[in-house]
């Protein structure tokens, strides 16, 4: 799955746009590398760092959705670290 997307359906950015703009800003690492671009297929058991409002974040791909899941569902799709 696109990491965009992925960002998107996990209700981490409020829309795709969003999302496509924090990884051409570098502020997305996926595996401990910076991805500028939104289109990198991420995958089950990925790591992804997320630099968002001056914090970071670190968070385990545990599932890839199929389409935007609700907010109680987001953490059946990954884990805080």
């Amino acid at each position: 799955m696109r990491l965009d997307k992925w960002l998107y359906y996990c209700r981490i950015y409020q829309s795709r746009c969003k999302s496509k703009n924090a990884c051409l800003e570098g502020n997305i690492l996926v595996n401990k590398i910076k991805k500028y671009n939104s289109t990198y297929m991420i995958c089950k058991n990925d790591i992804i760092t997320l630099i968002k409002n001056q914090k970071v974040k670190i968070i385990k791909v545990l599932n890839l959705p199929k389409n935007r899941i609700s907010p109680k569902k987001v953490y059946n799709y990954y884990e805080i670290i």
